[in-house]
């Protein structure tokens, strides 16, 4: 039998309670309703968070709120929206964002204007960018962890548009280090190297997988 839709909030916030800062004494947690897409998004999260935690070993600390909030559509940096910081040593090196548009590689080699038109960004569902990014839309180089989440059939267009997505990270190259040590990669064939994953319930997203490593591309089964 599978899981509920409640179970799954109680697995979530049971995570998610582990990064509140100390002084937070209500309950928080998922309490708002949410689609099956933002559900598996935070479910995602969760599982990126913990892996960054116990085998990164930073220190998760979600910071703007004593709720989990994911937005409803991607957008600029905004810290009036909760994120999570990763420490290290006491000090802020990563921070971990939802729904977030970034302003593409082809954006940046054309020196694009701002504001940016409608195809120079475009979103991500979690992105992990270095701390301190105050505001606005990060470029590509900044970025240091993409990710999809796709809770649906998986199919070959959703396979050709991360391709696409990859190509406004990155260039291909030669495999060169992450900014990851252990997990979820240590070198990635992209300049700038970004990990870029695509994560889906479906089983049929690892068939993909040989052929995203090529081009840094991680396709994971990730069951919910």
């Amino acid at each position: 039998m599978g899981l509920t839709v409640d179970d799954i909030k109680k697995r979530i916030d049971a995570v998610m309670a582990r990064y509140r800062h100390a002084s937070v004494t209500s309950a928080g947690g998922l309490t708002l309703s949410m689609t099956p897409g933002k559900l598996y998004e935070a479910w995602v999260l969760s599982v990126i968070l913990e892996n960054l935690r116990t085998r990164e070993r930073y220190e998760v600390i979600l910071v703007g709120s004593d709720k989990m909030r994911l937005r409803s559509s991607g957008g600029p940096i905004d810290r009036s929206f909760a994120h999570f910081e990763l420490r290290q040593w006491g000090q802020s090196v990563l921070e971990v964002w939802t729904d977030i548009e970034f302003l593409t590689l082809s954006h940046h080699l054309r020196r694009g204007e701002l504001p940016p038109q409608r195809g120079d960004c475009h979103e991500l569902d979690i992105v992990i960018l270095p701390a301190g990014f105050k505001s606005g839309y990060p470029p590509h180089h900044v970025i240091r962890m993409a990710v999809e989440c796709k809770n649906t059939a998986f199919q070959k267009h959703m396979m050709r548009a991360a391709l696409g997505v990859r190509r406004e990270l990155s260039y291909l190259r030669e495999p060169r280090p992450t900014s990851f040590s252990i997990w979820p990669r240590r070198d990635v064939a992209a300049d700038p190297a970004s990990v870029f994953a695509v994560y889906s319930t479906d089983p049929t997203v690892a068939e993909y997988d040989k052929a995203g490593q090529v081009f840094g591309v991680d396709f994971i089964h990730e069951p919910m």
